[in-house]
């Protein structure tokens, strides 16, 4: 069984009725719910989540490149400034 670790929400009145009647409605248990809700959220974002830490990385390289490109420019400018 997976380690469950439990943490405090804060809800506005108006959800905490909804999800109340949600959960007396079906029958389950509101951390249940919260489990469930957290999960499905998660698994549709994590395709932007992924477009994004992919992007990033290719950005690392392209941006290495660059830095690499100038450091000669960059040195010469320096050494007309001290």
């Amino acid at each position: 069984m997976a380690k469950q670790e439990a943490f405090s929400v804060v809800l506005d009145g108006a959800l905490q009725s909804e999800i109340d009647a949600y959960c007396e409605m079906h029958t389950i248990d509101r951390a249940r719910l919260v489990q469930m809700a957290m999960a499905e959220y998660l698994h549709a974002h994590d395709p932007e989540l992924s477009q994004l830490v992919s992007g990033y990385t290719e950005m690392a390289a392209i941006n290495a490149q660059i830095c690499q490109e100038f450091t000669a420019c960059e040195n010469e400018a320096y050494s007309h400034i001290h």
